[in-house]
């Protein structure tokens, strides 16, 4: 019982140290990404005329041009009015190393110098900060499309690390525990959309496969957020915090009641 009190104890301490600090650099944090129909997020946002769609091609060693990152902006409207939505596809081509081997895609990564903002487009009583839009197209980018003996991928992770001045999104394909090899050639992704308040600019992404990138192909890019603070997202939510701060304030309660009912010696 001991032990379970200290592990509640200091699992609430981590909580609140978590969501007290405004600038905790390399905490590295998960972000859900909930389902989103193509027909909903194309009535909630628009395409903006001076980021359209920016097509960026990968190559890895010992292999044809490999694939596309395929990225775009979007403006809100309506219940999504002063927010932007990026929007991301991962495209490989049908083609193979010199050893025959397939190409693939198992993650990337990308400055994105922006905290991601969340809404509850979906009504689940809790804001996301990522989409995966996996049943058509969104303005520019085409519908996804699987590879053979795959379904429509969506990243397996996404994760959210700021540190004090930057900010960086990393996605992952490679999920051993439920057995997704990685994104197949051939395959496009479902288009994952990530929201924030600020405006766009161009970053680098780097790209993990099978093989490694050819170091004299043209480094790849895509549209990403700039400017605003760089901090964790308020994860837990500020209820279930006050949740686990009450659970550990009756603890320490339960534990000074005690000591204090204590025979004297």
């Amino acid at each position: 019982m001991n032990k379970l009190i200290y592990s509640v104890a200091l699992a609430t301490c981590l909580v609140l140290n978590l969501a007290g600090s405004s600038a905790q650099a390399d905490a590295i944090q998960s972000l859900k990404i909930a389902d989103m129909s193509a027909a909903q997020f194309n009535s909630l946002f628009t395409p903006i005329d001076t980021a359209p769609v920016l097509s960026s091609s990968f190559k890895y060693a010992d292999a044809p041009v490999s694939g596309t990152v395929n990225s775009q902006v979007f403006q809100g409207t309506g219940a999504a009015a002063g927010l932007y939505a990026y929007a991301y596809q991962y495209a490989l081509n049908n083609v193979s190393d010199s050893d025959h081997t397939p190409v693939d895609l198992r993650g990337t990564s990308w400055k994105f110098n922006a905290t991601p903002v969340g809404a509850d487009f979906t009504h689940t009583g809790s804001n996301n900060y990522a989409y995966s839009i996996k049943d058509g197209a969104v303005g520019g980018i085409g519908a996804p499309v699987a590879a053979p003996g795959q379904g429509i991928l969506s990243p397996s992770t996404l994760n959210w690390l700021p540190s004090s001045t930057t900010g960086s999104l990393l996605t992952t394909y490679f999920d051993t525990a439920h057995g997704t090899p990685a994104l197949q050639a051939g395959a496009k992704s479902a288009t994952f959309v990530v929201l924030s308040d600020q405006p766009f600019t161009q970053k680098f992404v780097g790209i993990l496969g099978s093989n490694p990138i050819d170091p004299q192909s043209q480094l790849t890019t895509a549209y990403a957020a700039t400017g605003g603070t760089i901090q964790p997202i308020p994860i837990p939510e500020p209820s279930t915090v006050l949740a686990w701060a009450g659970m550990a304030g009756a603890v320490a309660l339960a534990r000074r009641i005690r000591k204090n009912r204590a025979p004297l010696v």
